[in-house]
């Protein structure tokens, strides 16, 4: 089992490390700079968007810096943009969406830099990046589809409210030791999984330990695992997985996974 390996949960945004120090990202929301500065982020090889809404779209603009190939230059022939492009995975809804709404980053120009470097790419199967195998999980969240994400042994599954069998089935061929899955509320919801709903999906999916995250500020985190305590008897799978030293938690800011 790896140790090294770090997931750090920002508001909208997972920061993965692997064994070989790959980095990627997964989502960028609005306040990704403040959470990069904050976390000393200096590099990141990849990024997986779950889909294109704002609060986790919308610092692209802050993948820049991350696109130089280092220190600015002072010469006239400064190679501070010659670093590849950051590829982006994403659903076919998602890209079509970047390329009307940030069609900038995609004109080509003959002075300066002023955009950050991606290339949009939009996988349907497993794929490697280095020594992280990443496969994306159709998923629903209300009637947007989105991508949920599994990397290694880590599924994540945000902002959804429907995982289709065959999704679920992609899901537990990896057998994923980690799950963070959307559990938004106590109360139904029209896009999200409510906490109910997120527990069934954990007990299909069977993680040994689980978080729920996209929480909202209706409730505490001491009622959020409150109400899992209460109802852990329901699902026979989580159960066992508790007894057998797993657990499900609420997510939080800046939490770290080391697996």
């Amino acid at each position: 089992k790896s140790t090294d390996q770090k997931d750090k949960r920002f508001r909208s945004s997972v920061y993965f490390t692997s064994n070989n120090g790959t980095n990627i990202l997964i989502d960028m929301g609005q306040d990704f700079r403040q959470q990069a500065i904050i976390h000393h982020i200096e590099k990141i090889d990849a990024v997986l968007l779950t889909h294109h809404h704002a609060d986790h779209l919308f610092g692209i603009d802050d993948l820049r810096v991350f696109s130089c190939s280092g220190p600015h230059k002072e010469n006239a022939n400064s190679e501070k943009y010659d670093a590849p492009a950051i590829p982006i995975y994403m659903n076919q809804i998602a890209a079509n969406y970047i390329q009307d709404a940030f069609s900038y980053m995609f004109m080509n120009k003959k002075e300066g830099g002023g955009t950050a470097k991606i290339s949009i790419n939009v996988p349907t199967q497993s794929f490697v990046i280095d020594d992280v195998k990443i496969t994306p999980i159709p998923m629903m969240h209300g009637s947007l589809a989105t991508y949920g994400w599994v990397l290694n042994n880590l599924a994540y599954l945000t902002d959804c409210n429907f995982i289709s069998e065959e999704s679920y089935k992609i899901i537990q061929e990896f057998s994923p030791e980690y799950l963070v899955i959307d559990g938004l509320q106590e109360r139904e919801h029209s896009t999200h999984f409510n906490f109910i709903q997120a527990m069934q999906a954990a007990d299909r999916i069977g993680a040994k330990f689980t978080y729920f995250t996209h929480l909202t500020h209706k409730h505490s985190h001491k009622e959020v695992q409150q109400f899992m305590n209460n109802h852990l008897s329901e699902f026979q799978n989580l159960t066992q997985i508790v007894k057998n030293g797993g657990f499900i938690k609420p997510a939080y800011d800046n939490l770290t996974i080391s697996f």
